[in-house]
């Protein structure tokens, strides 16, 4: 009997226990920028040593509820410094004063697939960089946006083409028949940095038998994404990527976490920018004389002085650099963005419209894009983000690389004095006689174009599990895929001047190729605040499953009827298909 009452008793005083510990109260408050006294939006507040905790909306407001006693409040936000307010049992309105962190030591970093840490914590050098400092001044790829932003990263540029042929390399990284390129993340997509060969070695023989597609001056596909959709990037390097996402981050991750929506009414953003390119650095030409030519070229016979003197003529000469690459058509970036909703529904959609003209008649750079990005949440258990990007994009490239058949312009125009004039007349272009071909007939006919489709959607859904003061248990499903088909085209027909050496005049080239990324993850995350510890102990456990197919084709053909331009109009067709197993 009397142990009956006791364990009653017990049970009484265990319930009264845990039902004032479940006593909440609500706290309010206002989140500004010292000095400017500015709301802040998506301000992080956490009750410190729990997991509950709620973010400011578009007024820098808050509200969120705690326990009924007394509580630190802490309040983070990128770009600012983190700062903790002591809140009495009795007091239910706070005011947070946040000042800018120049050194960004209390800003989040990635260390896993769904944890992070603040900065100054971290075991590795994390980089980041905001949309404030990719936007700043117009870039034509996210890659150019890159450029001295990143400590350690070198950003380096295969030629002037518009549209990319861009290459990272992170420091560290060293490789001899492997790429250096780093893994790149968006949204929680492993995405394609491919950069594909066009065929244009079928001209220039850059490649003199070796690897032709680093001669190839091809685009690499992070360029089709928006620099201005956007919210920040994360470099991570050495043993965290790797532990992340294991061999294939050996050259480190790029992280890109595009723009969300954010509660409150519609907010529009219209970025309009016009201009014009030119050549950024001329190598100049060598202005002759008469007796300089004779000395130079060394006439042995009165039939060579004849030719030379010729050639001379009045001694006019051309500058050819500002002839082929003194093209000044306006370039032009349309950008128009919307974001708002509710509490519980946000969207941000983003339009681009954008063209770079080249500095060469026939080249240039345009590019279309459209993003919708939607997060919901259901409840305060569960949230869902689902992020969505079409990309098009056509580059007209030119020749204006490397080449072992005196072909391309940079190449010819060494070779070529400033005294001979290569103007058409007529429509006639006259013969070069000293190299292969005449730049401006190859400026004129020669037509290499890249044709992009490019489709990139991600989904990334949170349950809460449980959530309590001292420990949380999170369930986080994320996945997505990355698609798009290239095609290139390089036509080069009958009557350029260097096609007739091979016995095959009249050259097309048609790449076509299709590629897919998918991964998907599955990860639990547990959160635990031990009573009287300053520390916090964040666990994850997951699996992760990925599929890469990347596979193409060729068609090289020679020997074109003249005023042809199709792939089955020549004498000599070769189909050369590119094949990568698939990963999974």
């Amino acid at each position: 009997m009397r142990l009956t009452r006791a364990a009653a008793l017990l049970t009484s005083m265990l319930v009264l226990a845990a039902t004032a510990g479940a006593q909440q109260r609500r706290i309010t408050g206002r989140v500004a920028a010292s000095g400017t006294n500015e709301p802040l939006v998506a301000v992080s507040i956490l009750v410190a040593g729990t997991t509950l905790g709620t973010r400011t909306n578009d007024a820098g407001e808050f509200s969120l509820v705690a326990p009924d006693a007394e509580v630190q409040l802490v309040a983070r936000r990128i770009g600012f410094k983190q700062q903790t307010l002591r809140v009495p049992r009795d007091q239910a309105q706070v005011t947070f004063s946040l000042d800018r962190d120049v050194l960004m030591l209390e800003e989040q970093v990635v260390t896993g697939e769904n944890t992070t840490v603040a900065r100054r914590n971290a075991a590795n050098d994390i980089a980041t960089v905001s949309s404030t400092e990719l936007t700043r001044a117009p870039t034509p790829t996210i890659e150019n946006a890159l450029a001295g932003k990143i400590a350690g990263a070198s950003v380096s540029q295969n030629s002037g083409a518009p549209g990319g042929g861009i290459q990272v390399q992170l420091r560290g990284v060293t490789t001899i028949n492997g790429s250096p390129d780093p893994l790149y993340i968006v949204d929680g997509v492993i995405v394609s940095n491919d950069a594909i060969a066009s065929g244009a070695n079928a001209i220039t023989a850059a490649a003199a038998g070796g690897n032709a597609s680093n001669q190839d001056n091809p685009v690499n596909r992070i360029a089709d994404f928006n620099p201005s959709d956007i919210e920040r990037i994360e470099v991570l390097k050495g043993a965290s990527a790797s532990a992340i996402y294991g061999s294939k981050a050996s050259n480190g991750v790029i992280i890109i976490t595009t723009k969300r929506g954010s509660s409150g009414a519609p907010r529009f953003n219209l970025v309009q920018r016009v201009g014009t390119q030119e050549i950024s650095n001329e190598i100049g030409s060598r202005h002759w004389t008469l007796p300089g030519v004779y000395d130079y070229f060394g006439p042995k016979t009165p039939a060579d002085t004849a030719r030379y003197r010729a050639l001379y003529g009045s001694g006019a000469t051309t500058d050819y650099e500002k002839l082929l690459f003194g093209q000044r058509d306006p370039s032009y970036e349309t950008n128009l963005s919307a974001r708002g909703g509710s509490e519980a529904t946000r969207y941000f959609v983003s339009g681009l419209l954008k063209r770079d003209a080249g500095i060469m008649r026939g080249t240039g750079y345009d590019k279309q894009s459209l993003r919708a990005n939607l997060s919901q949440t259901f409840s305060r258990r569960m949230t869902l983000d689902v992020n969505t990007n079409f990309v098009h994009s056509n580059a007209q490239r030119g020749l204006s690389n490397n080449d072992n058949s005196g072909t391309s312009y940079y190449m010819v125009l060494p070779f070529t004095p400033s005294f001979v004039n290569l103007r058409p007349v007529n429509g006639e272009y006259p013969a070069n006689p000293f190299e292969r071909s005449n730049p401006i007939q190859t400026r004129d006919l020669l037509q290499n174009t890249e044709n992009v489709y490019r489709f990139t959607a991600a989904a990334n859904a949170r349950y809460s599990v449980f959530s309590r003061d001292r420990q949380s248990l999170t369930l986080s499903l994320n996945g997505g895929i990355d698609q798009f088909s290239q095609r290139n085209d390089i036509f080069s027909p009958n009557e350029l001047l260097f096609e007739p050496q091979d016995g095959l005049p009249g050259t097309v080239v048609r790449g076509s190729t299709g590629n897919v990324n998918s991964n998907l993850n599955a990860s639990l995350v547990h959160t635990f605040s031990p009573v009287g510890m300053a520390l916090t102990a964040t666990t994850s456990a997951g699996v992760q499953r990925e599929r890469r197919d990347l596979d193409g084709a060729s068609i090289l053909t020679r020997g074109l009827i003249p005023g042809q331009s199709g792939v089955d109009q020549g004498s000599s067709v070769t189909v050369t298909p590119v094949s990568f197993p698939a990963c999974a």
